[in-house]
């Protein structure tokens, strides 16, 4: 045999040695009777279980209730639902039929417990909203599918070693049973079907695949705890999981492939507002889109765009994947109204700890704030001369007028519901004016302001 061949074969040898060496699961394995009787432990259900549990599934609830991811994530820590779901994997595992039925029945009776637990509290507490940590539980996908089933994995591999780690609490916060119950009491209580369905149905993957990840796991370990069953038998129990996995499998990657084409529409949507309403005199504060109704809602603050400009931007759609979408333009003016809008809006993204838009909205809410001082600054400029102006040739023309007030008025009349806001002058003069002077002052009034509607009192005093 050629030198070199018989180096490079020994070499992998030594690598493939090396590589069974590291990844083995036997090397810090613990007893098989300790195995067994660690996860026989973990499936029962007595007092202290089920204290633990309404406790925990109490502080979850009050956690979602509240918005609290630190909260929610102390309840999954003290949950104790990991340990009948990994005593169903160990059971289909060693084909334990007993302690199968056994951690089934607990984990029924511990799920229906929680939900009712839940249930009170979201029946009792005023707080009735429904927060985000609430509802990231109602659309499962496949992403929550394999977090279970890696979950559950590093779950039963914990479970089987000498020395005890913190592997099951973290596989309990990562796969997160306690919150899809809590959220399916939710709904349930409010009646919202698809929160109920949807956190069912995320619950009931967590449990089929964290128990299916234990069951690959004992049958590569094979304890000898581990029954010998007929051929038959072992073949039905396989095709069962094998239908379990595949029927709850599937609606999940159409929920997937639905999340990841909302997720690309909001990405493209963003980068859309981000670069094609960028305006000298016109911000855009605030935008909402729907995937469902393939549309864009846009509040736009300053100076109104015109309907080319607007057009211009429609055609553009395609070039960010957005075609077909309808943008929906509200306009409006930079009035102190506007300016509160664009507050809230950054209040909202202040609470939602959303920097890059919070910098973004100060600095367009600055400039509005500016535009709209000066433009009222501009504004009573131009009107104090021009009434300087009038009052100036008034009392050049009339002698006996010695005093002007000028105003816009709010006047209601009878029958009519808006409010309408006319100028108004206000002419004081030491005697009565003659009825041909009065309608001449009217007529020239009407055409200084440029409007028919005018108010004009004449007072003597």
């Amino acid at each position: 045999m050629d030198p070199i061949t018989s180096d490079v074969d020994r070499l992998l040898t030594r690598i493939k040695k090396a590589l069974i060496v590291r990844f083995s699961l036997r090397v810090d394995q613990a007893d098989d009777c300790e195995i067994d009787k660690n996860i026989r432990e973990g499936v029962e259900l007595n007092g202290t279980y089920l204290w633990i549990l309404m406790c925990a599934i109490l502080i979850a609830s009050i956690g979602l209730n509240i918005n609290s991811t630190a909260v929610i994530i102390g309840a999954m820590l003290i949950s104790p639902l990991m340990g009948p779901i990994m005593g169903i994997g160990y059971g289909v595992g060693i084909y334990d039929f007993r302690l199968i039925h056994k951690a089934f029945k607990n984990l029924a009776i511990a799920t229906v417990i929680s939900f009712i637990t839940s249930a009170l509290y979201f029946y009792i507490t005023p707080l009735s909203g429904a927060q985000s940590e609430l509802l990231a539980r109602t659309s499962p996908n496949i992403w929550d599918l394999l977090i279970a089933l890696f979950g559950g994995m590093a779950g039963i591999i914990g479970a089987t070693r000498k020395e005890k780690s913190n592997v099951i609490p973290g596989v309990a916060i990562a796969t997160a049973l306690m919150p899809p119950i809590c959220t399916a009491a939710y709904g349930f209580v409010n009646g919202n079907v698809a929160y109920f369905l949807g956190a069912s149905y995320l619950y009931l993957l967590n449990c089929i695949y964290i128990a299916v990840s234990s069951i690959l796991i004992v049958w590569f370990i094979r304890p000898i705890a581990r029954r010998e069953i007929d051929e038959k038998l072992q073949l039905r129990i396989r095709l069962f999981l094998v239908s379990v996995v595949f029927v709850s499998f599937v609606p999940s990657v159409f929920i997937a492939v639905n999340f990841v084409h909302k997720q690309v529409f909001e990405r493209d949507v963003s980068r859309f507002v981000n670069k094609e309403l960028v305006f000298s005199k016109t911000f855009p504060i605030d935008f909402k889109s729907s995937y469902k109704n393939k549309t864009i809602d846009i509040v736009l603050v300053g100076k109104p765009l015109d309907e080319k400009t607007i057009a211009e931007i429609e055609n553009s759609l395609p070039e960010y994947g957005l075609a077909g979408t309808r943008l929906v333009f509200k306009q409006v003016g930079m009035h102190q109204e506007d300016i509160n809008a664009m507050k809230t809006a950054l209040a909202r993204d202040i609470l939602e700890e959303n920097r890059a838009e919070v910098e973004k909205k100060e600095q367009i809410l600055q400039t509005l704030q500016e535009n709209a001082e000066s433009a009222e600054q501009k504004v009573k400029e131009e009107k104090e001369n021009m009434y300087a102006g009038i009052a100036q040739e008034i009392y050049i023309q009339y002698p006996q007028i010695h005093e002007l007030f000028f105003a816009d008025a709010y006047v209601s009349r009878e029958n009519e519901k808006n409010i309408d806001q006319i100028p108004t002058v206000i002419i004081v003069s030491k005697k009565n004016l003659a009825k041909d002077s009065r309608t001449k002052i009217e007529k020239w009034l009407k055409f200084r302001f440029q409007t028919a509607e005018i108010e004009v009192i004449f007072v003597n005093r």
